[in-house]
């Protein structure tokens, strides 16, 4: 076979071409350092909702001016992405406190301090309302350290986000901060199987617990789910397996139009009764009940669930003799 011999001046084209190549590979890192999306998951999930986390994956990131940070919901339980400043303190939530659950209309953040709210977010609606968004996009136009919440969970779910001038080399990847979310989603899941394990050791017939937390996972499950007892006897719904405040109710029969305390446990024997909302400690410096008492007094199967979290699953059944 001949090889083609290349002239003089073809070398000169192809030296030619050969620089211009590598002017532009050369070049590749400034475009590299242009800007970027980051992604961070809000709350971390069993698979069938029994376990819900409170935690920002990961919660701390390195990002540069103009950069945007796309927050993606990853559980049922509601969460915020919220910037917060005096006017807007973190404080025990509640939905009836705009500033927590409307979202705010900028699309950018210039500095540290600055109010942004993403409202509320999960990956499921309630069947009445309007779809739940799941996401939220923030561009930072400043450098600092930017720190945030989520109003729903206050300071047990923080996130950092650190910003550096522009075309400052990246730390991190976003491939190790999607490692680092997994490693939270696998610590939670174990932690509310813990929670799980331990509530079921000290429950009974008598005595259900009404959902398990700690500050890193909730269990969205009536330990045990499933009792019998004989006609008379009573159960006695507890809270007292959860360190974190989070709201619960036992209501049987049909859903109450709110969440306010319906029927008579004393003398149940079917249709509507309700705890109201229940919680393990004070909220607001208001007490709440940590407890409910129901004496069943007829024999029958009695269905009832958390009227907040039945769509994750939470319900139980009591078997009358």
């Amino acid at each position: 076979m001949q090889i083609a011999r290349v002239s003089k001046r073809g070398r000169a084209v192809l030296a030619t071409l050969i620089a211009l190549i590598l002017t532009v590979f050369l070049a590749s890192p400034a475009r590299a350092s242009s800007v970027r999306t980051w992604t961070v998951k809000v709350g971390q999930e069993s698979k069938n909702g029994a376990i819900q986390g409170m935690a920002f994956g990961p919660g701390e990131i390195w990002i540069n001016v103009g950069d945007k940070v796309h927050w993606v919901a990853g559980s049922m339980e509601i969460h915020t992405v919220s910037f917060f400043d005096a006017a807007h303190p973190v404080v025990p939530f509640s939905p009836d406190i705009d500033y927590m659950v409307v979202p705010t209309p900028e699309t950018t953040i210039d500095q540290p301090g600055q109010y942004r709210n993403s409202g509320l977010m999960a990956t499921m609606s309630e069947p009445s309302g309007p779809p739940m968004p799941t996401s939220y996009d923030l561009t930072f136009n400043g450098v600092g350290e930017y720190h945030y919440i989520c109003y729903v969970h206050g300071e047990a779910m923080a996130g950092i986000v650190n910003v550096r001038a522009a075309g400052t080399p990246y730390p991190y990847s976003q491939h190790h901060y999607a490692a680092q979310a997994n490693a939270i989603r696998v610590h939670v899941l174990a932690d509310g199987n813990a929670l799980r394990f331990r509530a079921r050791h000290h429950a009974n017939a008598h005595h259900v617990f009404v959902g398990a937390s700690d500050m890193d996972a909730l269990l969205m499950r009536f330990v045990r789910s499933k009792v019998t007892i004989r006609t008379g006897q009573s159960v006695t719904f507890d809270m007292g397996r959860n360190k974190f405040p989070v709201p619960h109710t036992v209501t049987f029969g049909p859903e109450p139009a709110s969440q306010a305390p319906v029927g008579d446990p004393t003398h149940y024997s079917g249709g509507q009764l309700s705890s109201g909302i229940l919680l393990a400690h004070r909220f607001g410096g208001t007490a709440v009940p940590s407890k409910f008492t129901v004496t069943f007094t007829k024999a029958g199967t009695y269905h009832y669930i958390c009227m907040l979290h039945d769509g994750m699953g939470m319900k139980g059944t009591v078997v009358v003799r």
